[in-house]
């Protein structure tokens, strides 16, 4: 029996408040809207790739488990090596000083796929063209350096970044955040919703009033809407007091 009164009374409140509910959804997707189209900062994306090859003695040997394990340390030691800061600090040189280490590593992302030998460098910057430029100032000082680094010549550039001038940037995604909005204004409804059940001290029926109070209820004095019975009562009450006044 509870159950059904705190389902029904759940209903009642949010027939009583949908425009409200309406209200607090669209508000949420309206807001992150306009944060989007006039306040977020779009982010752009380029990638340069890098081709680690295999050194002569491997490439003369059988390939076996450890050899192609070796290969794969290899890189994953390039992958580190790029984002260290004699790499960053030649980069920071080659673009005027414009940014310090901290902020070119936050930027540039070195990641490579699972059993491969090319490694991709991703930078992420408002500026698509900046972008490009850090990418491929980052695999140059690279493929430069890792000669003095390693003792071993075998890294080349395998894609430069480029710049078409018809770039979508990567970040924020608006779809999503769209979605995401509106669902948080799914969960702060339904809060507003909760809020307002709890807050409700009304009763809605009479089997609520005698499980809550425990009384009996004897009769229900219903609520009149229409006031003209009242006017019709009183010219009655008129012409009855004349007539009384005749008669005496």
């Amino acid at each position: 029996m509870n159950e059904q009164i705190d389902l029904k009374k759940v209903i009642t409140v949010v027939r009583r408040n949908v425009w409200w509910l309406v209200g607090i959804i669209g508000f949420m997707v309206l807001g992150m809207f306009l944060y989007l189209q006039y306040i977020a900062t779009p982010v752009f994306q380029k990638d340069t790739q890098i081709l680690v090859n295999q050194s002569e003695n491997s490439v003369q040997s059988n390939l076996n488990s450890q050899t192609i394990q070796a290969d794969l340390q290899l890189v994953n030691t390039y992958s580190a090596i790029i984002s260290s800061p004699r790499i960053l600090n030649k980069v920071q040189q080659e673009l005027g000083k414009q940014y310090d280490i901290q902020e070119l590593a936050e930027m540039i992302q070195v990641k490579n796929a699972t059993d491969s030998q090319v490694i991709d460098i991703s930078v992420e910057h408002p500026d698509p063209q900046i972008a490009a430029r850090i990418a491929n100032a980052t695999a140059q000082t690279f493929t430069e350096e890792i000669p003095k680094i390693m003792k071993i010549d075998n890294v080349t550039t395998l894609s430069e970044a480029q710049v078409f001038g018809n770039e979508l940037p990567v970040k924020p995604q608006k779809a999503l955040m769209l979605v995401l909005a509106a669902f948080i204004g799914i969960l702060v409804a339904f809060a507003f919703v909760f809020i307002r059940l709890l807050l409700n001290r009304t009763f809605t029926s009479q089997a609520e009033l005698e499980e809550l109070l425990g009384l009996t209820v004897l009769g229900e004095v219903s609520d009149f809407q229409n006031m003209d019975l009242f006017q019709t009562v009183q010219p009655r009450s008129k012409h009855f007091k004349s007539v009384t006044e005749r008669r005496r």
